[in-house]
């Protein structure tokens, strides 16, 4: 679907004769009794900005030039257009004189007059119709599993690659689902709402201060608040609100992908606009709106589970900041008070319902435990009166730090990373100068950030990854089961996992590896770097140890969406001491992130060796000792 605008018929001779093309295209364009037309002819181009893009720069300097249009030297071409456009939308004086029914009416027979006169110039034209484009659009959905936008060619561009040999993925058993869509009519509803959808995201990711686009944004929601609602209440009825939740605890494979299978209904993707709705309330700060979405998110389980905590979050942030009452000029003082002391407690509330809620991921408890806590001591709460829970996670394990000094390197024009003197005076990334630190104390390593852990625990799962479930392995051309990442992964194959996990603990990890090295080597995967050697991924996995292996292992496993990046930046080896130890380096006013703490505090927990290593500008020579 690359190639969804106007075409130059001149341009398909390469396929053919000119002739023959031209005839195809004419009789791809012919309407009949029993079929719209497969494409449209330039006849039918009516915007005029869409036709001048058609035409190349010397092309659209001409017509300027015909149009009395002057001073376009060196221009670009969307200035030479805007200039066109703005020529042909002015009356002349003669058309200022003549008595016509509008102004309107003028400037469009102006406008219709210019696309024909962009017409001749480029020829014939074609473009597929709208119904074709829809069809495979619809089409493309439904094999691939992935929707695509408009000028959006990707996965058609792999398939084919892979077709041809360019690239390959790994061997498995694919398992065509044929149930995922229970009709035509819920995948062309389900397809007008992910259009929906990206128009939502697109119109989201404005500056905050662009207020219209968000106001635009909003507007879109409201069309769709009361179909969620409507869906939501539906759900209750079924009972099918609570049936995801049964997998928590105990391995239920056929309630997991039952629950990933409504990734492909409407209530879904309904789901997501409701949320980017809850957005476009809180950039217009419209907070009761946006508290009364997030109350309708949480009070489903049916999907995104995996966004709870971020609700949650962003729900005790509105009743203890945003929602609160304020302290009227005069007003009564006890009262204003009590009220307070509600809203306070009610954030309270919710944060001891997130802690029991079991699809709240690490990062957020540590966040949601913060904030309790902060409430309590506002409530002046004593010690026997803080509410104590098994998920309560208040600190993250320290890391040990270290500093190095370097020469950084002073470019004003510069974006992006910082560059230092390296090693023989050659620049290089904060990253590399930590590694070649870390070299003269007798390390060997990698500057490897995530791929690392991503790449041994694909390795070491690759079976399981790509065992064949009904809706993950859908075509040849993937490089991870549709669920990864997803809340169904882990439970899907909890007993393959554990089972794994197991054996990777009692040290039995080295022949997985080796052998799915060898058996994978160069194909796609997910998280594989194959610039990783084999021996060095050997080397890393024995000093690390089945335990802190096992413990990387099914944190990925578990939360890999999330826990797949924020990984230390370097992996490092003493092969005489056999120690293995990861850094995570942090430049001058670098902080660390939630997630570097959290894999910080995974990594140390499990008894792995983990370092912050902190660069400063100054002479090695005046502060490290020798």
């Amino acid at each position: 679907m690359r190639k969804h605008g106007w075409i130059r018929v001149s341009t398909l001779q390469t396929y053919g004769e000119k002739m023959v093309v031209e005839q195809s295209c004419k009789c791809l364009g012919t309407r009949t009794t029993r079929h719209d037309p497969f494409v449209q002819s330039e006849a039918e181009l009516a915007d005029s900005e869409e036709a001048l893009q058609l035409l190349t720069l010397p092309e659209l300097k001409s017509l300027a030039k015909a149009r009395g249009i002057k001073q376009l030297t060196n221009k670009a071409k969307e200035v030479i257009c805007s200039a066109i456009l703005k020529g042909t939308k002015q009356r002349t004086v003669v058309s200022f004189f003549r008595k016509t029914s509008s102004a309107d009416d003028s400037t469009k027979q102006r406008l219709d007059s210019l696309v024909r006169e962009i017409t001749k110039l480029t020829g014939p034209l074609v473009k597929l119709s709208p119904a074709t484009t829809e069809l495979f659009e619809r089409l493309h959905l439904v094999f691939f599993r992935t929707p695509t936008f408009r000028g959006d060619d990707t996965p058609m561009k792999v398939a084919v690659l892979a077709t041809i040999g360019q690239i390959r993925f790994p061997k498995y058993n694919v398992v065509r689902s044929h149930d995922l869509f229970a009709s035509r009519d819920d995948v062309i509803q389900y397809k007008a709402l992910l259009e929906v959808d990206s128009q939502m995201s697109e119109l989201g990711s404005a500056l905050v201060k662009d207020t219209e686009k968000h106001k635009q944004g909003w507007d879109l929601f409201l069309t769709y608040r009361d179909a969620w609602a409507h869906h939501v209440k539906s759900l209750n009825e079924k009972g099918g609100l609570d049936r995801p939740l049964t997998f928590s605890g105990t391995s239920d494979e056929v309630v997991a992908i039952e629950y990933w299978k409504r990734r492909f209904t409407s209530g879904s993707v309904l789901a997501r606009i409701v949320e980017r709705g809850a957005k476009f309330a809180a950039n217009l700060k419209q907070f009761a709106d946006e508290e009364g979405i997030l109350q309708s998110l949480l009070a489903q389980t049916a999907y995104r589970l995996g966004k709870r905590g971020d609700w949650y979050e962003r729900l005790i942030l509105l009743h203890s900041a945003h929602l609160k009452p304020k302290r009227a000029k005069g007003g009564d003082k006890q009262t204003s008070d009590t009220l307070l002391r509600q809203a306070l407690l009610t954030a309270r509330d919710l944060c001891i319902r997130a802690l029991n809620d079991q699809h709240v991921g690490r990062l957020s408890l540590h966040s949601i435990s913060r904030q309790m806590r902060a409430l309590e001591a506002k409530l002046s709460f004593e010690k026997d009166q803080l509410y104590q829970h098994s998920r309560v996670l208040l600190e993250w394990e320290p890391a040990p730090e270290r500093t190095v000094y370097g020469v950084r390197i002073n470019d004003r024009n510069r974006r992006g990373p910082s560059l230092w003197d390296g090693n023989d005076e050659i620049p290089c990334s904060v990253e590399r100068l930590a590694l070649w630190r870390y070299q003269s104390l007798g390390y060997n390593g990698l500057h490897s950030e995530n791929a690392m852990a991503t790449t041994l625990f694909s390795l070491l799962f690759w079976d399981i990854i790509f065992h064949p479930l009904p809706g993950t392995l859908d075509t040849e051309y993937q490089s991870r089961p549709l669920d990864m990442g997803n809340e169904s992964f882990y439970f899907s194959r909890q007993t393959l996992i554990e089972e794994r996990l197991k054996e990777i603990a009692g040290g039995e990890f080295a022949d997985i590896i080796l052998a799915n090295y060898d058996f994978g080597y160069g194909a796609e995967c997910v998280g594989v770097s194959w610039d990783i050697t084999c021996d060095q991924l050997l080397i890393v996995a024995k000093y690390i140890g089945g335990y802190g292996l096992a413990a990387i292992c099914k944190v990925l496993a578990r939360e890999y969406r999330s826990k797949s990046s924020g990984f230390p930046d370097l992996c490092l080896w003493n092969s005489v001491t056999e120690k293995v130890m990861f850094v995570e380096v942090k430049g001058p006013k670098d902080k660390l992130s939630d997630s570097q703490r959290d894999w910080i505090d995974i990594l140390v927990s499990n008894g792995i060796s983990v370092e912050v290593c902190l660069v400063r500008e100054g002479d090695a020579r005046d502060h490290e000792e020798p």
